[in-house]
């Protein structure tokens, strides 16, 4: 294994540029979904709730699928498992584009769900396998679902003037099916992840272990939130500009795209840094930001206002590299296949609450209390992180705080290390 920057370009570099993609492609056809809410609200004469709920199923599929896809690489491969997420993620985008109701729309959704769920663990269990700084390759992994959230409103806007929003959803599928070509044709020797039994057998005992432990349970906890504001965002925030704020559909799809190039551009800072100055602090500032960006969007409706609140909750979703890098680094080698699944199930399933919440909150209090929520949420999580730091350099254990116990057991930070 190796530093993320050393050498020249070798096999590990042409894995991290396939796992790019490939998160690209699963992650488009997924997003594709977003810019076209309010076409689904007219098409099947629904409310803002009713497509957060079957969004939230989606990414309930989706956070299900981590552990298996996890126990799968670890048994099969992880390249095999990408494959098979590319393929399925193909198919479900073609039947989402063909649903004929808003109950088959919902079934291909969970379909689409699935697949794309297939993908993100084995390849991040591949990728911390072949580089020594977790948070950089996981940062740089991550860039390729932000493009592809860059992506999607453009491709919206191209197409569904004259496809509808059927030829917006389908075209995800042409992206994931040209990578599974890519995938196909890719010779390369595959290094199968560590495992305590081949990826055969997954002990549930062991699994509520993995779970229970200070570490892994602190980073479940800062993901759940993190997911939970970052997937209502994803689902609601075109409809949220458009009702809200009054913008154009073109206008808000331009602020959807200027929202994922600011999570793309600060996903490997913020994984550099995390290696650097340690997880938990990168966190705090990230969802302070975010706290800071919402509050501006749900108290005012000025565009000149709304432009920068969008690049500040844009770098606080830029949180995964260094929550996902704290659990990385509590797992042992043998783990991370089963292990890292089971941590993206369990923070992926109540974070995925998020469109359900954040809608029917919108519907039944208005979009400023609805987005105001997701003000609070990241603005106290922020709060406890500075708190429990600086009791945390006052006195060890730290006894009353509410995370002691979670901050304790990570022995500082400082340079985000095995716990």
């Amino acid at each position: 294994m190796s530093q993320l920057s050393s050498g020249g370009w070798d096999e590990r570099h042409t894995a991290l540029s396939v796992c790019v993609g490939s998160y690209f492609a699963v992650r488009l056809a997924q997003l594709l979904v977003s810019p076209v809410v309010p076409s689904l609200r007219e098409t099947f004469g629904v409310t803002s709730g009713t497509v957060g709920a079957v969004l939230t199923g989606m990414w309930l599929v989706y956070a299900v699928t981590q552990l298996p896809s996890g126990a799968a690489g670890d048994r099969y491969g992880p390249r095999r498992v990408v494959l098979a997420a590319l393929a399925c993620t193909a198919v479900g985008a073609v039947a989402l584009a063909a649903a004929p109701s808003l109950l088959a729309f919902a079934a291909f959704a969970l379909l689409l769900g699935a697949g794309a769920g297939l993908y993100y663990t084995p390849a991040t269990a591949l990728l911390t396998d072949r580089f020594d700084a977790t948070g950089g390759v996981i940062g740089v992994h991550r860039v390729g679902g932000q493009v592809a959230g860059l992506a999607a409103p453009v491709l919206a806007t191209l197409l569904g003037a004259r496809f509808g929003w059927r030829g917006v959803v389908g075209s995800g599928a042409l992206v994931a099916a040209a990578l599974v070509a890519v995938v196909v044709a890719g010779r390369e020797g595959e290094r199968p992840t560590a495992t305590t039994d081949g990826g055969r057998t997954v002990d549930p005992r062991a699994l509520v272990g993995v779970l229970s432990r200070p570490p892994v349970a602190f980073a479940v906890f800062l993901a759940v939130v993190g997911e939970f504001a970052a997937l209502a965002t994803v689902s609601l925030l075109p409809v949220f500009l458009v009702d809200h704020h009054g913008l154009s559909m073109a206008r808000a799809g331009l602020l959807f795209s200027a929202y994922f190039v600011v999570v793309a551009a600060f996903q490997p800072v913020s994984g550099r840094a995390s290696d650097l100055v340690g997880r938990e602090t990168v966190v705090a500032v990230l969802f302070a930001a975010g706290a800071a960006g919402y509050a501006t969007l749900a108290l005012t409706t000025r565009l000149a206002l709304a432009a920068p609140a969008v690049a500040l909750v844009g770098a606080a979703m830029a949180w995964g590299p260094p929550v996902q890098s704290r659990a990385v680094d509590a797992l042992a080698d043998a783990e991370r296949g089963v292990g890292f699944g089971l941590f993206r199930t369990g923070y992926i399933l109540l974070g995925a609450l998020g469109p359900l919440v954040v809608g029917s909150t919108a519907d039944a209090a208005g979009w400023a209390v609805a987005v105001g929520l997701l003000a609070g949420l990241l603005g106290l999580t922020a709060a406890v992180l500075v708190l429990d730091r600086l009791v945390a350099r006052k006195r060890r254990p730290l006894g009353s705080s509410a995370f002691g116990l979670f901050v304790a057991a990570q022995d500082g930070d400082g340079g985000g290390g095995p716990a």
